[in-house]
Formats: C-alpha cells, structure tokens, sequence
C-alpha cells in the first residue's frame, strides 16, 4: 500500500508542476494577447479561483500520499496547500479589488506578492520531488 501512495506521489507532483507551468507560461499570457481588457479580466477572474482550488486540491492529495513515511514533506505540500488556499480566499480577493479601485500601486505589490507564493509553491514542490524520486 505505502508502495502504491509512493508511486501516485511520484506521478502527482509533477503533473501539478507540468499544469501550473503550462497555465502560467501560456494560458495566462495569451489570454491578455488574446482577448480585449474586459474579457480577459473576466476569464482570468473566473479561471483562477479554479486554478488554485485544482493546486490545493491535488497538494492536499500528495500530501496525504506522502503523510506515511515522509512526514516531513508531507507537511511541506500541507503548507503548499495552505498558501494556494490563501491565495484563493484572501489575497485573490485583495488583488482584484486594487484593480478594480484602480489602485495601481496596491495591485502591483499585491500580484508581485501572489507571484512569490507561487514561485515558492514551484521550487519547493520540484526541491521535494528531486530528493524523493530523482
């Protein structure tokens, strides 16, 4: 059993690095490319609660796959979903009220804030990886 949650662990995080990259490096990019400001506020306000909740999602899955015999990084995908839960219910919600007052200078020290959370969330997601399964 341990053996099989080993396994979904090894499959699992980097399917969430692969998604996470996939929607930062080429949906959220083009949808400002691609759509005018308006619908591109829209998608990205109605894509993003999801995104984060798909993060959280599958972290808290790893990290109960994890949470028999590596403890430790077990509760570091915990903290992992911890800050995807954050960035959903709290800072999200920050950021897009900067944007719509038109604060500029909140929005941008807010987002830049999401954007380190998120970094993290990748560096320790790929740190764990490569000590468990590289």
């Amino acid at each position: 059993m341990i053996e099989i949650l080993s396994e979904s662990s090894a499959f699992l995080i980097p399917f969430l690095i692969g998604s996470l990259v996939f929607f930062s490096a080429v949906v959220a990019p083009n949808t400002f490319k691609s759509l005018d400001e308006k619908n591109a506020r829209l998608f990205i306000r109605n894509l993003f609660p999801k995104l984060y909740s798909y993060a959280a999602v599958l972290s808290l899955i790893i990290s109960i796959t994890l949470l028999s015999n590596h403890l430790f990084y077990s509760f570091i995908f915990f903290i992992i979903t911890l800050g995807y839960l954050y960035s959903k219910f709290f800072l999200m919600i920050k950021i897009n009220n900067a944007a719509d007052k038109k604060d500029t200078k909140k929005f941008n020290i807010l987002h830049r804030f999401s954007v380190i959370i998120f970094v993290l969330q990748l560096i320790l997601m790929i740190a764990v990886y490569s000590i468990l399964f590289v």
